[in-house]
């Protein structure tokens, strides 16, 4: 049995978008490669993109990828500091386009 635990960061639409300045995102816990609970919360990092500064910014969003256990990020993209971010986290990044529900069984 494995499990895993996905964010997909996402628009108000579904839509992937980048991870710095997403609205929301996604919280897919997986088991034996199928999507058993999906919760979309609201994060709003695009408005703190703006107010924070960079290093403190990545810190919230470090932050909120360890409290959810999050195992891998799906993503329409991400900057090279917030690619090397993710990495040092251990996190599996893919970079795709369209809804995040068509990446998920």
């Amino acid at each position: 049995m494995q499990e895993k635990t996905i964010m997909a960061v996402i628009s108000e639409d579904g839509m992937l978008t980048g991870v710095g300045r997403a609205p929301k995102v996604a919280i897919i816990h997986t088991k034996d490669g199928k999507a058993e609970k999906i919760a979309e919360i609201e994060v709003r990092w695009g408005e703190s993109h703006e107010t924070e500064q960079e290093g403190l910014h990545h810190a919230t969003i470090a932050k909120f990828i360890k409290e959810h256990g999050v195992n891998e990020v799906i993503a329409g993209g991400a900057g090279p500091d917030m690619q090397r971010m993710l990495e040092r986290l251990g996190v599996k990044v893919k970079f795709e386009s369209g809804n995040y529900k068509d990446f998920i069984n």
